[in-house]
């Protein structure tokens, strides 16, 4: 009796599977196919920091574009980070953000207002948990 009924679960699902016309498969497909050096990860980011990061389009020779893991935030109450990672930027000129003591990483703060930069160092990775909160400027 078992068998019958994971015989009929299996025919049902393959029944709906050629009903469907692959559109589950393709849905699936297309998260997997995501474009990797994605503008809208440089879209979304606040416009003050989008603003201080448009000259690496010039350095880099283009359009901006990032891979997803670029941004990465934390809010800490009133406090909000956003640690920017050179590494994952599309840069044809990738030795300018990358150097032997690592990649350019950027900190931006914010404390209820506008983000400002809070640091800009190079470095192999960024914690943005190591961040303390800093006062406004």
């Amino acid at each position: 009796m078992k068998f019958v009924l994971v015989l009929i679960v299996s025919l049902a699902a393959t029944v709906l599977a050629v009903l469907d016309g692959g559109g589950i498969a393709n849905a699936a497909g297309a998260m997997r196919s995501e474009d990797r050096w994605n503008p809208q990860h440089i879209d979304s980011l606040p416009a003050e920091i989008r603003s201080a990061i448009a000259p690496y389009a010039r350095l880099c020779g283009g359009a901006l574009a990032a891979e997803h893991l670029f941004a990465r935030y934390l809010d800490k109450g009133d406090v909000k980070l956003v640690g920017l990672h050179f590494e994952h930027l599309r840069c044809g000129e990738h030795a300018k953000l990358c150097t032997a003591a690592g990649c350019l990483h950027q900190v931006y703060i914010s404390t209820g207002g506008r983000y400002r930069l809070l640091k800009s160092f190079h470095t192999p990775e960024l914690d943005l948990s190591e961040f303390r909160s800093a006062p406004a400027r």
